[in-house]
């Protein structure tokens, strides 16, 4: 029995350094929603925890979750795909898979119609079960403790997919511990939790993510799949590569309404959807990673590092809990220099190496930093998890993955003066 437990318990630890190393094409092709890639939905695996110090005792936790799995939020990222094929079908221009290909992507269209970026019925459930985890995690925190009330601050962005992701996140806190209070805000002034960043090369940035497909991408094989006839191909498709990252994407949110139950399986083979996967990832990797999107992000941080001091002090809030987008999480974690998530990778070809999108920022992803208290000598020590699982940062610690606050501070109050 002993030695089955070790067993599971060197695996558990095992999967947990695979997930925060480089990512290889076994462990990509190992399963199919990492060819989702920001689109991923939240994968919970359950891995080791390092007991606190003697003494520590949880009371305060500072999160920040982007919103859970969702509809694509542009029309146009079903509507021109839609009209596309149903174009060529009117024409008798469709393969009998352009055919099939047609039916889908018109179902896929209907349900998404007037859905555009909302927070789909799997983003409700995911903010649920992160909630429930967090509160038998942490029941110091959340749960009815001599008599002391839980009090949480919890704000998203005004975007309707984050203050949903927030009510169900509260909603389940709410049901298992009842008398906690939970304050609720959704407001523009709030402009830490997301600024409207964007990076101000994106052309150039999706320039080298085109440029990637059309170089490793077969597409003429892939358009005399679905289309029978090249002539009326070249004339109503002027750009056959935007035309399968259409497609691309319409099969990498498949996975977040598994409601509509439709298979796009046979879309794309794995090694088309490595490719496919690679060039949204390098995309995301120079969005995410560069300096302005990093100092973007230090308002963020300014905020958890404010309210934690806050709390130290007064003792007065249990959890802050903030909603937003990846387009701040993502930053964030390369600010932080969470280990995994900010080294850099100058060659296109080699950024899936050091950063994977389905690993830094999938659906619902979360970053929880954990307080803990020794009630004898008043010190406080932080932990971080990503995606509930334990990560380090580049922080002299005696007590790693834990670290003491004044040096977790200090060490952040100079990132936040660079």
């Amino acid at each position: 029995m002993k030695k089955s437990c070790f067993l599971v318990f060197i695996h558990l630890i095992l999967l947990s350094t695979l997930i925060y190393s480089q990512t290889t094409k076994e462990e990509f092709f190992s399963d199919v929603k990492y060819a989702s890639g920001v689109y991923q939905p939240y994968i919970y695996v359950k891995t080791p925890v390092t007991p606190a110090p003697e003494g520590y005792k949880p009371f305060y936790l500072s999160h920040y979750g982007r919103h859970g799995s969702r509809w694509l939020d542009s029309p146009d990222s079903y509507i021109h795909p839609k009209n596309v094929l149903s174009d060529a079908l009117k024409a008798n221009k469709l393969m009998e898979f352009g055919k099939s290909l047609c039916e889908r992507v018109n179902l896929i269209a209907l349900d998404a119609e007037e859905r555009y970026g909302d927070l789909t019925p799997l983003g409700v459930l995911e903010h649920r079960g992160i909630a429930e985890r967090m509160f038998y995690s942490f029941p110091e925190i959340f749960a009815p403790n001599n008599g002391n009330k839980c009090f949480i601050y919890s704000r998203s962005t005004v975007v309707p997919r984050c203050f949903m992701s927030m009510a169900a996140n509260n909603e389940r806190l709410k049901e298992l511990n009842p008398e906690i209070i939970i304050e609720r805000n959704a407001t523009k002034k709030d402009l830490y939790l997301n600024n409207g960043y964007k990076h101000p090369k994106r052309d150039s940035v999706n320039a080298v993510s085109k440029n990637f497909i059309a170089q490793h991408f077969n597409v003429k094989r892939f358009m005399a799949s679905v289309f029978t006839d090249t002539v009326y191909t070249n004339e109503f498709i002027k750009d056959p590569v935007a035309f399968v990252s259409e497609i691309y994407y319409l099969v990498a949110d498949i996975q977040d309404v598994p409601h509509l139950k439709i298979s796009m399986s046979d879309v794309f083979s794995p090694d088309d959807l490595f490719i496919l996967w690679q060039s949204s990832n390098i995309k995301l990797y120079n969005v995410f990673t560069n300096k302005t999107a990093t100092d973007s992000s230090k308002k963020l941080l300014k905020n958890i590092l404010d309210c934690a001091d806050k709390t130290i002090k007064n003792g007065n809030v249990s959890a802050d809990l903030r909603f937003g987008h990846d387009s701040y999480i993502a930053p964030l974690l390369t600010l932080m220099d969470i280990k995994g998530m900010s080294t850099l990778e100058s060659d296109p070809e080699k950024v899936y190496m050091v950063w994977s999108d389905f690993k830094v920022t999938p659906m619902a992803v979360n970053l929880q930093l954990i307080f803990y208290r020794n009630e004898k000598t008043d010190d406080v020590i932080v932990k971080l998890l990503h995606c509930e699982k334990e990560v380090e940062v580049p922080i002299n610690s005696d007590i790693a993955p834990y670290y003491h606050w004044k040096d977790f501070k200090n060490y952040y109050e100079k990132k936040l003066a660079e």
